[in-house]
């Protein structure tokens, strides 16, 4: 054979192979490939949860606060985890005020621990948060890693709830404080429990202009009785604060089950349209419960009142948080409800 003729005949060979090739790998359905091999693979349950630092913060007396998080990798599986065996911090106090209720996907800066300020730069000198679910345990590593200092900034930012304002304001935005009252903390199952905030501010963050609407491509429309993503697993949209005025959401931070929130999401004290938006293609609700406007008393930026009503339907000791906004910082307050 000629080198011509060989080269021919070699070239032949190889497009036959890759056809070859490329039919047996379309014959394969997507989901018989290993899961390794399928990053974006989504559940909705069955999965752990991963404890996150977020990174550390001074404070004026010399102390530091560890700021964490967490990721739970199910779309709708929400794991209770009581404080103990599964769930605790070491070296010291296995209770630093971490939550024992997870909801789905990412959830940061939930809580903080309070360092003192002779504790050492290593490894070896910080804490460590343990947490079992489903069987698989993870690990967040807390220490003074100077990489890791974060402030208001970092924080803003890294929430999304900076809403594009100036650095400034950041800064010189001073948190809300808020009020709780509960009308029970010892109730049956089945019976509503009214939860009031009172909220004041300061005078920032200054108002936004309202935003418009973004146009979604066709093509990105699913037909009608298509599943809106390819696994058919719900999209979990963490509720945000509105861009304008003062606002409270209610959650179960600790408890065996969820709570019957109502109005649920974030109630807000200023009306101003919310329009869907857009995760791959699949429209989403909006990231409030509605609105209209739900505060009972105050002039909406610098003081505001709301009024939450909770059921649940498991016994059992619930902490619950009120994540309160002023339109860029989030504050915590928590309450305890036994519910018999």
């Amino acid at each position: 054979m000629t080198g011509k003729n060989s080269w021919l005949g070699l070239v032949i060979a190889v497009v036959v192979f890759v056809a070859m090739e490329s039919t047996v790998f379309a014959q394969i359905n997507p989901r018989d490939v290993p899961l390794v091999a399928q990053p974006q693979q989504r559940f909705d349950r069955g999965q752990d949860v991963q404890p996150i630092f977020e990174g550390w913060t001074r404070n004026s007396d010399g102390s530091y606060l560890f700021h964490f998080g967490y990721l739970n990798r199910n779309y709708r599986e929400q794991p209770s985890v009581e404080i103990g065996p599964d769930n605790y911090f070491s070296p010291g106090g296995q209770d630093r005020g971490q939550p024992a209720y997870f909801y789905p996907r990412t959830q940061r800066y939930q809580f903080v621990v309070e360092m003192p300020a002779d504790t050492g730069l290593s490894v070896e000198d910080g804490i460590v948060w343990h947490l079992t679910v489903n069987g698989n345990e993870q690990v967040a590593y807390g220490w003074l890693q100077p990489e890791w200092e974060i402030d208001a900034n970092t924080i803003t930012s890294n929430s999304r709830t900076g809403f594009g304002r100036p650095v400034d304001q950041i800064y010189n935005n001073q948190p809300p404080t808020v009020e709780i009252q509960v009308s029970s903390t010892d109730v049956s199952i089945g019976e509503t429990v009214t939860l009031t905030a009172a909220i004041t501010d300061d005078e920032l963050p200054t108002q936004l202009r309202p935003r418009t609407p973004r146009s979604r491509p066709p093509t990105l429309i699913p037909p009608d009785g298509q599943a809106s993503n390819p696994d058919n697993v719900r999209w979990y949209r963490k509720p945000r604060p509105p861009r304008n005025g003062i606002s409270v959401h209610w959650s179960v931070y600790r408890g065996p089950e969820g709570g019957d929130f109502e109005p649920d999401g974030f109630q807000r004290s200023f009306e101003e349209p919310e329009f869907d938006e857009d995760v791959d293609g699949a429209a989403t609700t909006p990231t409030s419960s509605d609105t209209p406007a739900t505060h009972l008393d105050g002039d909406g930026f610098t003081s505001a009142t709301f009024e939450t009503a909770v059921s649940f339907e498991e016994p059992g000791d619930y902490t619950l948080r009120a994540w309160v906004s002023d339109a860029m910082l989030l504050v915590p307050a928590d309450v305890v409800i036994r519910v018999r």
